[in-house]
């Protein structure tokens, strides 16, 4: 797991929010032609939005916790599983995007990210490791839910769930909306593997290029 920051340390949640906003802006610029695409727009919105920056990890947990009993018994245990993975996405997603809030600060960035300092961090959080099993996880998820949009009884079964989310969580952004969301944007995809394999390719090609600038700088001072 990512190297986080510590669970009681308070985060700079507005940086928070501005590194979010800002790596939604970035892959929007990296993956524009994805997000062009007939195929894989809407999913394109979906990664940005709910699996790559997630805003409020701490209640879609709680949310998901309240309600997983729930999706055990109407999915079984091969799909909770998954379910399972894709809220340990969530939560190295989250804990990757604290020690990069604690990494700019300690560079002493405190609004107005730019690309250098983005970069600069991104190599300062000193995770490649990490970041590889981000990325693998990215595409593991992708792949599993993409699998389980197929079914026609996961429309029902998310129906019923959202009949009852209120029952179990008074977030507006709850797990079911998310869910909801992933099955509109994932149902209609035929072929998920040009997606994750492009997704794949250019974000490892984004992190060795930061990673060895960086080192390539380290190794000249």
């Amino acid at each position: 797991m990512p190297k986080k920051a510590s669970a009681k340390a308070k985060v700079n949640l507005d940086l928070k929010r501005e590194l979010q906003d800002f790596q939604v802006r970035q892959l929007k610029r990296n993956f524009s032609d994805l997000y062009a695409s007939k195929d894989y727009g809407q999913l394109c919105e979906f990664f940005a939005q709910d699996i790559y920056a997630p805003r409020d990890f701490e209640e879609r947990n709680r949310s998901f916790e309240q309600i997983s009993s729930y999706f055990r018994n109407a999915l079984g245990e091969r799909f909770f599983h998954g379910l399972i993975r894709l809220l340990d996405l969530y939560e190295m997603s989250d804990a990757m995007d604290n020690l990069m809030v604690v990494t700019l600060e300690k560079m002493g960035v405190r609004k107005d990210i730019s690309q250098e300092q983005y970069d600069e961090a991104y190599y300062r959080c000193d995770n490649y490791d990490e970041r590889i099993e981000q990325l693998d996880l990215i595409v593991e998820c992708f792949h599993f839910t993409h699998s389980l949009c197929q079914y026609r009884f996961i429309g029902m079964i998310l129906k019923t769930a959202r009949m009852t989310s209120h029952l179990f969580s008074s977030s507006k952004d709850s797990i079911v909306d998310m869910l909801e969301r992933g099955y509109q944007a994932l149902r209609p995809v035929k072929n998920i593997k040009p997606f994750t394999d492009t997704i794949y390719e250019r974000e490892l090609k984004r992190l060795n290029r930061i990673y060895d600038f960086y080192s390539q700088r380290v190794a000249s001072s």
